[in-house]
């Protein structure tokens, strides 16, 4: 951000403090004043907050807060931020997190970096793999799988909330490792839509993008497509450790 920025557009601070109301639910009458501060003040951001709030940003003004070092300049208060939309909303920078190499002693087969075991390990196998950056499935379902029996009885539909978690577990092999030989990533975020069912048997295609990543927290852009149409669209954010 330069040093001397312009001071921002009144209709443009507005704009932002409506975003802001909507997106931490503070109500259409909280007051928001051009200097308060996103942390310390009346609105203390946590990192999720921080993280939804970004990346509503950016959608809004395409716009890219490449790192969390800009971020935390950007955000000390609402007219900063509003500051460097103004000055970055001409274009779009496609920057986001760097490629993390895999650690040390991490698993050659990038599978291997998922915690879960059968029944419950819905990635398949993996077609294309870019540490720290992005990761592309498939979760082959036959309909032989015991869910199917409920799931629906004569009419077996793949659940919504599997293709959900197969989406955070093939977000679990793209995202940036933390380099520790047990580590986790808790889901704690989901905003995914359905566009259409799968019924068995069906390879649907789980691919991950790495979106953004705040201090343990990492929010990725998924899809799940089958035979070429997206069923499924949307993001999640995981906590690693």
């Amino acid at each position: 951000m330069p040093t001397a920025a312009a001071a921002p557009d009144p209709e443009l601070l507005q704009h932002v403090k409506a975003m802001i109301r909507r997106d931490l639910k503070l109500g259409p009458d909280a007051v928001i004043a051009d200097d308060m501060p996103f942390f310390g003040g009346d609105v203390d951001l946590d990192s999720l907050d921080m993280l939804l709030l970004v990346t509503s940003i950016e959608k809004e003004f395409g716009i890219k807060v490449p790192s969390e070092a800009v971020g935390r300049e950007v955000f000390q208060n609402v007219a900063t931020l509003a500051q460097y939309i103004q000055a970055n909303g001409s274009g779009v920078r496609r920057g986001g997190p760097a490629a993390g190499s895999s650690p040390a002693g991490a698993p050659a087969n990038p599978i291997d970096r998922l915690p879960h075991r059968d029944p419950f390990r819905f990635v398949t196998k993996i077609t294309d793999h870019q540490p720290g950056q992005s990761a592309t499935g498939v979760w082959a379902v036959n309909g032989s799988e015991a869910f199917f029996a409920g799931h629906f009885p004569g009419q077996p539909v793949v659940p919504g909330v599997l293709i959900s978690e197969a989406l955070a577990q093939i977000s679990g092999i793209a995202g940036p490792s933390t380099g520790s030989a047990n580590e986790r990533g808790r889901l704690v975020h989901v905003d995914v839509r359905f566009d259409a069912s799968a019924t068995p048997p069906a390879e649907i295609v789980l691919n991950s993008r790495v979106n953004h990543v705040v201090g343990p927290l990492q929010q990725f852009d998924v899809s799940a497509t089958l035979n070429g149409t997206v069923i499924a669209r949307g993001s999640i954010t995981l906590h690693r450790s």
